[in-house]
């Protein structure tokens, strides 16, 4: 099967793949297209397309990973606790511990 035959999903694959390879092999990336036959432009070309298309994901995920949040009436307490678990790691906290000190640390544990 030729590269021309590929479907555009397998001809990243396949470049994602050689491009890895030239890293790997230690040579230039003029002797890696020399040794072989590909036009150091098409290298580059994908390299590129390549690079976009992981940046993409990587901003895809971020996005999905963000955490929001929705202020909420303070009601009084009688010495109550918020306690987070994460794991083997509990936090217990004063009900009224500002919001602001609570955001970063909820941030960390996600």
């Amino acid at each position: 099967m030729t590269v021309q035959e590929l479907t555009e999903n397998e001809k990243y694959k396949f470049w994602y793949f050689k491009i890895k390879e030239c890293k790997e092999s230690g040579l230039s990336v003029k002797d890696f297209c020399d040794k072989n036959n590909i036009k150091p432009s098409t290298y580059y070309n994908y390299q590129q397309k390549i690079r976009n298309i992981l940046c993409d994901q990587i901003n895809e995920n971020n996005y999905k990973n963000e955490v929001s949040f929705v202020s909420v009436e303070k009601q009084p307490h009688n010495n109550e606790k918020i306690i987070i678990i994460k794991g083997s790691i509990k936090i217990e906290l004063d009900s009224d511990t500002p919001y602001q000190s609570i955001e970063p640390l909820l941030k960390s544990l996600l």
